[in-house]
């Protein structure tokens, strides 16, 4: 099984209002009828190639306060957090404690749906929640259900077919690259700037500090480049993605 993008974290004030906004940008936005809630509500934006954009909205102040990611929020709408899909989370935690790297889980996560159809994964963090890097993703590896986990994959009127890349900035760009190679990547020359780790047809950019004056306070995701097989290469209006830099590139 190849390692690839599963889904990127993009967090909003209003849930309401960010899907009208993606919508405005071209996409189409789906809900998943989960039967229970925690601190979190979402919507979907999936795409063909199994991955997809989660829009998220805390259901209140002490939720987002007790929530891994909700300084993030505090700091701003926009990119949270990214993650991959992997065959194991527990072998992948493993793997990564024996060679030092800070790991934190893996936690089961799961769902019935509104029809009784069930869902389950493994989570396992590396980066935020777990004490490491803020440019380091979070691993999932699915019990049942993916296809009840992820509803469509949709169509979208801007041509987006999938996460093509996720641009990162960190303090430590050696420490990250390395971890990445670990979970399953493989270090590559290509990056504009910093280094380059790939999975499969996809990759990460890892790029200094210094390299990203735009991105957040402490380093994390800069930059997400979604495929698309229509229209020109172009970034979208940052107002309308609620802080999130997404570039639209030719598949």
């Amino acid at each position: 099984m190849n390692i690839t993008f599963d889904h990127l974290v993009l967090l909003v004030h209003d849930l309401d209002g960010a899907v009208k906004d993606f919508e405005t940008l071209g996409f189409t936005v789906l809900e998943r009828a989960d039967t229970s809630h925690g601190s979190t509500i979402f919507r979907f934006v999936s795409f063909a190639d199994g991955s997809y954009l989660l829009l998220t909205a805390y259901t209140s102040a002490e939720g987002m306060k007790g929530h891994r990611l909700g300084t993030v929020l505090e700091a701003g709408e926009g990119w949270a957090d990214y993650s991959f899909v992997v065959p194991s989370a527990n072998a992948a935690g493993e793997a990564l404690k024996a060679r030092g790297f800070p790991t934190k889980g893996p936690v089961k996560v799961s769902n019935v749906l509104a029809g009784g159809e069930a869902w389950g994964l493994d989570l396992l963090m590396t980066g935020r929640g777990a004490g490491g890097d803020n440019a380091l993703p979070f691993l999932v590896s699915d019990n049942e259900g993916r296809g009840h986990r992820i509803p469509g994959p949709s169509r979208h009127a801007n041509g987006a077919g999938g996460v093509r890349s996720v641009t990162v900035s960190t303090g430590d760009v050696a420490r990250v690259v390395d971890t990445l190679v670990a979970i399953g990547g493989k270090a590559e020359a290509g990056a504009p700037k910093g280094q380059r780790v790939r999975f499969a047809d996809t990759w990460v950019d890892v790029v200094s500090l210094a390299d990203a004056p735009g991105g957040r306070p402490g380093g994390g995701m800069v930059e997400v480049v979604i495929a698309t097989d229509a229209g020109e290469e172009r970034t979208l209006d940052l107002a309308l993605s609620h802080g999130a830099p997404i570039r639209l590139a030719k598949a």
